[in-house]
């Protein structure tokens, strides 16, 4: 995997206002995990954020801080009015209420040109309010977000080392949400772990990382019977026995 180029991450992080955190269809548990825990450090450090999903949270998802804040349609209250091929001609917009009580929007052309066709106009439902978009786990760009300056990131292993360099505020719950996405994601240490791995769990630990119960592990058919509870022997099996036969003459 690339290392992150966190100066790139920084340089679009001090120009942006706010920021929309994106997760793929169907994420999967370290993946969530990472992006709530970016969301509580970006708003801890004055950019606000949000996370959205297309898919709901499952109960899986709200072990983790923040679950019920992910949002399946970021900025669908928005309405965005596009003018392609006429941007150039527009003076200025404007708008009123009449004498009902209705909102006109007003879009008055420049001087000497011709009238807005109102045919080529395009309506967009759910306008991006983010200066910055961060994909995680391979989430794509949407159409809504285009234009819109865009960083991925991995998973929860990729961004505490994103938010450690850049010293970036890692709270309790923060930190509790990568630890539990790096526990997950390498099946409680026990697979795809590297020395990396370890001390990436020490800097979360030492953030104040609250461990969740871990994965116990389906005993295999060995330890099913040595552990079975011995048979008791029947009362009689103490009693001296007494055997009889024939004499042979």
């Amino acid at each position: 995997m690339a290392p992150v180029d966190t100066n790139q991450f920084k340089g679009l992080l001090d120009s942006a206002r706010s920021v929309a955190i994106l997760l793929p269809q169907n994420p999967g548990y370290d993946a969530v995990a990472a992006a709530l825990a970016l969301k509580l450090s970006l708003d801890q450090f004055g950019k606000p954020a949000s996370v959205t999903c297309a898919d709901p949270m499952t109960v899986e998802f709200h072990r983790l801080v923040g679950a019920d804040t992910v949002i399946s349609n970021f900025g669908s209250r928005n309405l965005v009015i596009t003018f392609p091929g006429q941007t150039e001609i527009v003076d200025k917009v404007s708008y009123h209420l009449d004498d009902r009580g209705e909102l006109n929007l007003v879009i008055t052309p420049k001087p000497n040109t011709p009238g807005l066709d109102h045919r080529k106009l395009n309506f967009i439902s759910g306008g991006a309010q983010a200066d910055l978009i961060i994909l995680v786990a391979g989430a794509e760009v949407p159409e809504v977000f285009a234009q819109t300056k865009h960083f991925s990131l991995a998973g929860s292993e990729e961004v505490t080392r994103l938010l450690e360099t850049l010293k970036l505020p890692i709270s309790n719950d923060a930190a509790s949400n990568l630890l539990a996405g790096l526990e997950k994601s390498t099946s409680n240490f026990t697979a795809n772990v590297t020395a990396d791995t370890f001390e990436i769990a020490a800097v979360l630990m030492r953030q104040g990382a609250r461990r969740h119960d871990g994965f116990t592990p389906e005993p295999s058919n060995s330890q099913i019977t040595n552990n079975q509870e011995p048979t008791n022997p029947s009362p009689d099996w103490y009693t001296p026995k007494v055997f009889s036969g024939t004499t042979v003459s």
